[in-house]
């Protein structure tokens, strides 16, 4: 059975922000730009689904990325690339970088496009995507969505990190 991704979210449940993650980290089946119920499901319940679930609403997975502003440092293996894809990605984002015209593209497929230039352009795409989780946090505090680690870890602030 193919559903689109609003359907799929709210057969299951969740935002389609959810949904949008879990293509983002190639967790469920896309096919013609659906979702694939039943291999998707297979493909979830094989081990397959990554480094995550953490059940968490919204409101918890801000308070979560707030309370841990500061800390000392992003995965040894992670830069600020990855970084900023690991949370774009977990926001449902996908993100495109152009570092000869020095872009990153911030976006979701046919909804919306964000554009970050210049030498700031990551942390200005940070502060586009926490604000985003703020947004989406406030506007649909008790929507329970499953949250990944290291997504949630690249979007808090780094000791001393300003935005």
């Amino acid at each position: 059975m193919l559903l689109s991704k609003s359907a799929y979210a709210r057969r299951l449940g969740v935002s389609r922000q959810t949904v949008y993650g879990w293509i983002a980290r190639g967790e469920i089946v896309i096919s013609s730009d659906q979702v694939d119920v039943e291999a998707s499901h297979a493909k979830q319940h094989s081990g397959g689904a990554g480094d995550h679930q953490n059940e968490m609403t919204w409101a918890q997975a801000a308070a979560w990325v707030w309370e841990h502003d500061g800390g000392k440092a992003l995965p040894a293996d992670m830069d600020d690339g990855q970084r900023i894809e690991g949370a774009a990605a977990e926001l449902g984002f996908d993100v495109r970088h152009e570092p000869d015209k020095q872009l990153l593209i911030v976006l979701r497929l046919d909804e919306e496009t964000h554009s970050f230039y210049g030498k700031d352009r990551a942390a200005d795409a940070l502060r586009f995507l926490r604000s985003e989780l703020a947004y989406v946090a406030t506007m649909h505090p008790d929507t329970l969505g499953d949250w990944n680690k290291t997504g949630l870890m690249s979007l808090c602030l780094l000791d001393g990190e300003k935005l």
